[in-house]
């Protein structure tokens, strides 16, 4: 009998936290295969994993987008859960979304909120800061990165661009939405999302560029029709 799930995990360089992570996810007590990919790292990230008992996929470092495609491809279980590795499980959450995907058959995907934890003093990035994004409610948007998506719909929809070294995951949902798939939003806050200051999205310019281009494709596909 196959998993209820798949928890993919890419990891570069974040030993400093995997061990965290992925006890995290072990704490949940649930029937869960979990799929960590090691995308070129140069410190102890995989011998971690490995140690700790689950399954390790060590890869030349081609992005965070190609680590997350070749764990879903190596995926048994007809959920896929998200976690990256700097970040935790809220207690209790993957159960409340693997539920509401139970309980609500025609959805292909649950989303929820993250919470976010500051680490070592650092400050939030601007994209983090209420002052910056609107009322304080609002900076707990929900994130691809706290889903749980049916594997049936990356097969419909195809797997992340590991063109997109920074947005892959907002270019994915874009896609989905597109492309009729319902990805629904619990609002309950599901993963704790750890700032630490070299997280990838403090990089402000390329967040920038990145997401122009995600949009740019975004537009050719449908003058294309696609």
């Amino acid at each position: 009998m196959s998993a209820l799930a798949t928890l993919v995990m890419p990891v570069h360089n974040g030993a400093r936290f995997i061990a965290d992570a992925l006890d995290s996810v072990a704490a949940e007590g649930l029937d869960l295969e979990v799929v960590v990919v090691d995308d070129g790292s140069t410190d102890e990230s995989a011998r971690i994993a490995t140690h700790l008992g689950v399954t390790c996929i060590s890869q030349d470092q081609r992005g965070p987008a190609a680590a997350r495609n070749t764990a879903i491809e190596a995926s048994s279980a007809p959920l896929i859960a998200f976690l990256d590795s700097d970040d935790l499980i809220v207690p209790g959450a993957l159960d409340v979304q693997l539920s509401y995907l139970a309980d609500h058959p025609r959805a292909d995907g649950v989303m929820g909120w993250q919470r976010y934890e500051v680490i070592g003093g650092v400050e939030l990035p601007d994209w983090a800061r209420a002052d910056k994004v609107g009322q304080p409610d609002e900076v707990n948007r929900p994130s691809l990165a706290a889903s749980v998506i049916r594997r049936s719909t990356f097969d419909r929809v195809g797997l992340f661009d590991a063109r997109f070294e920074l947005s892959s995951d907002v270019e994915w949902l874009l896609r989905a939405r597109d492309a009729g798939a319902v990805i629904e939003v619990v609002e309950e806050f599901v993963r704790v999302r750890r700032l630490h200051g070299a997280n990838l999205t403090y990089d402000a310019d390329g967040l920038h560029h990145w997401m122009f281009e995600v949009l740019g494709a975004r537009a050719r596909r449908k003058r294309q029709g696609g």
